[in-house]
């Protein structure tokens, strides 16, 4: 099963000190063929974008993937980075990456972190 980004929306579940998404923090992705995009915002996040595209597909719908990312706090900081992403369905067919990510700005700090796919239920609340 091939991984579709397309018009989904992500919450970030896990993410290492240095990172600034928090669980207020929605991701809203759009794909066209191996390029994919997102608009990020909440929590210590006024406004950010990512740009990525995957980089292989393997059996059992696990797929990788680089991205580009940039934002402003709501601090009004400037903040990018760069992340590895793999990408899998879950067993409720929620799609979850899990990103190793670093800063390309800043104090160059590396993490880790997790996202997970929102429901149309959860989208609700």
């Amino acid at each position: 099963m091939k991984i579709s980004l397309d018009n989904r929306v992500f919450v970030p579940v896990q993410n290492s000190k240095s990172g600034v998404v928090s669980d207020k923090t929605r991701f809203h992705f759009w794909q066209n063929g191996m390029v994919f995009y997102a608009d990020y915002f909440g929590g210590d996040v006024r406004e950010g974008h990512i740009i990525g595209q995957f980089t292989d597909e393997r059996a059992g719908g696990t797929s990788r993937g680089d991205m580009l990312y940039h934002c402003l706090t709501t601090d009004k900081v400037m903040k990018a980075g760069k992340a590895r992403a793999v990408f899998s369905i879950m067993a409720d067919n929620r799609i979850a990456f899990d990103l190793d990510w670093e800063w390309i700005t800043g104090d160059h700090s590396k993490g880790q972190s997790r996202y997970e796919e929102l429901t149309e239920k959860d989208l609700m609340k």
